[in-house]
């Protein structure tokens, strides 16, 4: 009786505390603590997702040249080197002939030729201009991306740590269903009992089992998660080693301040409206007459064994300018220039629509996030309360005065009114993350 009391009050005294310890999981290979913040900086290194978008990034990049917005000239070599071997016949209007068999002609050029234009509409000013906007898409993109591993990280690495406690929480009730179900058998032994008792204590028992069982497979499903957005072994076990601690400051007025400027979404959205302007200005240039200044140099030598000249030979430069203007092709330029004003317009409502969603989901997670947080205070006290009314039932149960299935409702009532204050402290944790990713903070730390 002594041991059953002593047990009943260890496994109040864990639920009563199981919001601040960790849970082991099942044996094997050794568990590795790490903290949500050594998490996240390998994800920020490792994450496949992060290096394909770096990738595009470095790209991106690389394309942000005055050269590839065609403001550079071109400039080429070309070289040649040809031989023709002909039977030929002449006859001349004097009279004379000439024939040969076999002639050869050789003719050897080279040629270096630099083209530049320089005026094109100031085109390439805008192409140069747009080429910098995709780069900070590209870097937006790459932002958007990390945001999204990181929020997931964080809930996912949460939701693992309460699970670890709802493991040690159901394994505690397990300790518990089996040292009354000894009490009962004795009891049975000694017929202070009956086997109606017995079987109920080992179907509680089984239950308790089964619990464990199942919440054995939602650990391992989260590690496996975790490890995914890491790059790790995906099976490599992990042991949690921060606690959920919910943030006390979270004003709106500030979150939707941040927003309007930091929100990764609103920032790509913001950029692709600059991009389609860019391309206005590019249209516009199609409609100026193109300026080209070029200039060459060249080699020409040739050798005949048959013909008018045995050789000839040339070299020297060629320079001038060209200006070229399309006076008419049917329209295409002015289409498309006014399509690019038409995307342009789409882009700006494609804007204020997404500065009207973000506001609207951040109050919504804000409410969220306020109903979560009084949840959890609320599940709080109604724990406490259970772990009361355990209490009082271990001594009832000891004099007697409760029955078997009684005492196993109230148990539960323990276990489950602990499993909703876990649930309600994760939600409000991952409402705050969702708060931190709109706002554009997440990254800032904080989690």
């Amino acid at each position: 009786m002594n041991n059953f009391r002593g047990l009943i009050f260890g496994a109040v005294l864990f639920l009563g505390i199981g919001n601040t310890t960790q849970g082991q999981a099942q044996g094997g290979a050794a568990e590795i603590q790490l903290s949500l913040s050594e998490l996240i900086e390998r994800a920020l290194q490792e994450n496949y997702q992060i290096r394909i978008v770096r990738n595009t990034e470095r790209t991106a990049a690389n394309n942000n040249t005055r050269g590839n917005a065609g403001m550079l000239p071109e400039v080429n070599i070309t070289a040649q080197r040809r031989t023709s071997v002909n039977n030929s016949q002449q006859q001349f209007f004097t009279g004379d002939s000439q024939e040969a068999n076999n002639a050869k002609s050789t003719a050897t050029t080279a040629n270096m030729e630099a083209n530049w234009i320089v005026f094109d509409g100031l085109a390439m000013f805008a192409r140069k201009e747009q080429l910098a906007q995709l780069q900070q898409l590209s870097k937006a993109d790459t932002r958007f991306f990390m945001e999204q591993t990181v929020a997931d990280l964080a809930s996912t690495y949460y939701q693992l740590q309460q699970e670890n406690q709802l493991l040690s929480a159901y394994r505690e009730s397990l300790d518990v269903s089996q040292e009354r179900l000894s009490f009962t058998e004795r009891s049975y032994e000694l017929g202070n009992s009956n086997m109606l008792d017995v079987q109920l204590a080992r179907v509680d028992c089984n239950t308790d089992s089964a619990l464990i069982v199942s919440q054995l497979a939602q650990i391992q499903e989260l590690t496996i998660v975790i490890n995914r957005l890491i790059n790790r072994d995906l099976v490599a076990p992990i042991q949690t080693t921060d606690s959920i601690q919910l943030s006390p400051n979270l004003e709106l007025p500030a979150l939707a301040a941040s927003a309007r400027t930091n929100n990764a979404s609103l920032n790509q959205q913001q950029l692709a409206e600059l991009i389609a302007i860019s391309e206005v200005d590019i249209r516009k240039g199609a409609l100026f007459p193109e300026v080209e200044l070029y200039g060459s140099f060249g080699f020409n030598r040739q050798a005949n064994e048959v013909g008018f000249l045995q050789s000839n030979r040339s070299f020297g430069p060629e320079y001038g300018i060209r200006v070229r203007f399309n006076l008419f092709s049917g329209g295409r330029e002015e289409v498309q220039r006014q399509n690019s004003l038409i995307q342009v317009e789409t882009e700006q409502l494609r804007t204020e629509d997404l500065i009207l969603e973000t506001e609207a989901s951040l109050q919504v997670a804000y409410a969220r996030w306020q109903s979560r947080v009084r949840q959890t205070e609320l599940e709080q006290q109604s724990l406490a309360a259970a772990q009361e009314a355990l209490f009082i039932a271990q001594r009832q149960y000891e004099l007697g005065a409760l029955t078997n299935v009684d005492f196993r409702l109230i148990q539960l009532n323990v276990v489950n009114a602990n499993t909703r204050f876990l649930q309600a402290q994760l939600l409000a944790k991952q409402r705050e993350l969702e708060l931190l990713r709109l706002s554009g903070r997440l990254l800032e730390g904080g989690w």
